[in-house]
């Protein structure tokens, strides 16, 4: 699959019952020791004034039916929503889920609570607005169906269809003022025809209360691919192309306003497949530094079927970039895995931080260069 532009609206979010766990604000910034110091590019100009982060972790009930999983996102909207009235703005939404096997499309990151219910954790992260800073924000939502084909020949290959109507609406959004935070795939595939299942996915736009914002001018829907091989005893995945398409924007006035990896996969050789990546591209009068980071994640075994993710390596990642002015524009989850010993194993996920070329700056990658 090629490399290319998606053409670019949704109607209101439905919404779930859950339990919020938030850190609780004003918490002191993890202490960094000597052997794990993260180095951070000093952003060309910055004012100095740092960006702060709040973590909600959302658990998401979901329940088998004869017409596949059903799942609500109530508890998500009210976590967004509170943190919006905080002045925070929802920057990602970290949700692994497996991407093979008979777990195909699980949470990675939960436990069982009945015989046909699973309870998904989500950790959910929230910034606050270099301009705007510790202003209340006005959210909308919107949702739209995505249809899942299965492959005719081969049960690893997916497609999926729907992104007119999820970007179309995100179009009508940007009319109005209101930016786009974070995209979100819902867990939630159902049958919908004969080798088809049918999922929501969600799109959370946000502007400052009570402020006049200009109308967004143009997003611009970009495609990186994700290449997954399968070895011996692990999967690795990489995103050889994203680092330049990124520049080729950010270096002529456009920044990251989320990611979004659908669960399209095609085949490319006996080991290999591939996977989407869309990158929402939106239009600013100035251009924009971006640094990627990789961050191994580890998943622990629990008896009885659970499994705990470890976030902390990634939000202290997170915690000390914003610290330095850099805003996080997305996660993604890497399709990969290795096992880290008897009933654990590790995935990675892939960061972009950003942060404007104050006076006029020219914009670019400040991280390493390479994928």
């Amino acid at each position: 699959m090629k490399n290319d532009l998606i053409s670019i609206a949704m109607g209101c979010a439905q919404s779930t019952e859950g339990i919020i766990h938030s850190s609780e604000p004003g918490a002191a910034a993890p202490i960094f020791a000597p052997s794990n110091v993260i180095n951070i590019p000093v952003i060309p100009g910055w004012d100095g004034v740092p960006l702060s982060t709040q973590n909600v972790v959302v658990e998401i009930e979901l329940t088998a039916t004869w017409g596949g999983t059903k799942s609500s996102f109530e508890v998500l909207t009210h976590a967004i929503t509170a943190q919006a009235s905080a002045g925070y703005k929802l920057s990602a939404v970290f949700l692994p889920v497996f991407t093979d096997g008979k777990q195909k499309g699980q949470p990675v990151d939960g436990r069982a609570v009945g015989f046909r219910s699973f309870l998904g954790r989500a950790m959910c992260i929230f910034q606050n607005d270099r301009n705007y800073l510790n202003l209340s924000k006005d959210t909308m939502f919107l949702q739209a169906p995505m249809t899942i084909t299965a492959g005719m020949m081969s049960s690893t290959v997916q497609e999926v269809s729907g992104y007119q109507g999820l970007y179309g609406q995100l179009q009508h959004a940007g009319t109005q003022g209101y930016s786009l935070s974070c995209v979100i795939d819902e867990p939630n595939a159902r049958c919908s025809g004969w080798a088809s299942q049918e999922t929501s996915v969600h799109m959370i736009c946000q502007k400052p209360t009570g402020v006049a914002v200009p109308p967004v001018s143009q997003y611009v829907i970009i495609n990186c691919t994700i290449e997954k091989k399968i070895h011996f005893s692990r999967r690795s995945a990489s995103m050889p192309n994203l680092k330049n398409m990124l520049t080729a924007y950010v270096t002529q006035g456009h920044k990251i306003s989320s990611v979004y990896n659908p669960p399209t996969v095609s085949t490319t050789g006996f080991t290999t497949t591939e996977t989407q990546c869309h990158i929402v591209m939106e239009k600013t009068p100035v251009n924009y530094y971006f640094v990627v980071c990789d961050i191994p994640f580890i998943v622990k075994m629990r008896f009885g079927g659970a499994r705990d993710v470890d976030h902390s390596q990634y939000l202290t990642y997170i915690t000390a970039y914003s610290s330095n002015g850099w805003e996080l524009a997305g996660l993604i989850d890497m399709p990969d895995m290795q096992f880290e010993g008897i009933g654990s194993f590790s995935s990675t996920v892939k960061m972009i931080f950003q942060a404007p070329a104050f006076g006029g700056g020219a914009g670019g990658n400040m991280g390493p260069p390479g994928p």
